[in-house]
């Protein structure tokens, strides 16, 4: 009876994680500043979306200097919470062509070997990992019944792991022997296991201790393993029919001071009007962009300039991948995926 109701308390655990939404980010601890917390959490969501595809690629930048538009609301509680705008990280992932998943990620049952001992429950890390990736955890219980089936020193054995797994009903399970700076060992070795298959399904080495990036071994390791769903499950969003034709052209209009609108077509999707915004805005002289309004293809921008308006008309001209087309009226051509 007893061992029923545990197994029950951990599957109410693990579906508990599950249930929560891939857009939701809890950063504790938090950094200090606020604006470094809504970077570390908008980058976490492009990861588990995409499986780590989003690092190196244009749409980080663009999450990271325009958070305010991709970020819905920041819940209190403790460290640092946010929700971030399903509709709008999913053009934006739609418009770089890169595939996501949205899946929950399923419960993995985990056989922990920390100087040969046997885990059974979660520390800190291993929470705060599973947490960062939504990674639901199932731990075993390590009663007599399993040490007469297993033991550590047959944790990599494919036979008696399976065995020892069946009670969880899990149908994944990871296999990890963790080792200590006082062992003087590079830090372990982990196994992931699935139910349909004799050999594992990926296998790798645990490093020790801080990586480089900052993040500690085993969250570097629900990063793999999420990296393994989104490759499994992944796909991308048909694309959206290009913009058309507006039905009355947009017009320029007259500035006022410290201000300069233009009027730029060619706008056929939303990477467009994204890799626009970003050039505009690194335009010496410029100390803002806002879009006015749009229609079909076109858009109108408010270019926000203290100095000399002469100066960034010049340096409009030669901004790779704009057409001078009128005054100021132009046309755009750099959807290139930079």
């Amino acid at each position: 009876m007893l061992k029923n109701l545990l197994l029950t308390t951990l599957l109410l655990c693990s579906a508990a994680v599950s249930a929560r939404s891939v857009f939701e980010v809890n950063l504790d601890p938090a950094p200090y500043d606020r604006s470094e917390a809504r970077a570390q959490a908008v980058e976490l969501v492009l990861n588990r979306l995409t499986g780590g595809r989003a690092n190196g690629s244009w749409v980080l930048d663009e999450a990271r200097g325009e958070v305010s538009r991709y970020l819905q609301s920041e819940p209190p509680g403790p460290g640092y919470n946010a929700v971030f705008n399903e509709a709008e990280l999913l053009a934006l992932l739609e418009s770089a062509e890169l595939p996501f998943s949205l899946a929950s990620r399923p419960a993995l049952l985990v056989w922990l070997s920390q100087e040969g001992r046997s885990r059974n429950e979660a520390n800190r890390v291993w929470r705060r990992a599973s947490s960062a990736y939504q990674i639901p955890l199932l731990w075993p219980l390590w009663d007599l019944e399993e040490h007469m089936t297993l033991s550590t020193r047959e944790l990599f054995d494919a036979k008696p792991l399976r065995e020892a797994s069946r009670r969880y009903g899990a149908d994944y399970w990871l296999v990890v022997e963790q080792k200590t700076e006082q062992q003087n060992a590079a830090g372990g070795r982990w196994q992931l296991f699935g139910t349909g298959q004799e050999q594992p399904l990926l296998q790798g080495k645990l490093a020790q201790g801080k990586l480089a990036s900052g993040a500690d071994a085993v969250t570097e390791l629900m990063a793999r393993l999420n990296r393994y769903w989104v490759e499994q499950n992944g796909h991308r969003r048909a694309p959206k029919p290009a913009n058309p034709a507006p039905e009355q052209p947009l017009l320029a209009k007259v500035d006022a001071g410290g201000e300069l609108t233009i009027v730029v077509s060619g706008l056929r999707r939303f990477a467009d009007t994204v890799l626009l915004e970003r050039k505009l805005r690194q335009l010496d002289g410029v100390d803002a962009v806002h879009v006015i309004d749009s229609a079909g293809y076109q858009g109108r921008y408010r270019l926000s300039v203290p100095g000399s308006r002469a100066a960034v008309l010049q340096a409009l001209t030669t901004m790779t991948g704009l057409v001078v087309t009128g005054e100021r009226e132009f046309s755009w051509s750099g959807a290139k995926r930079d």
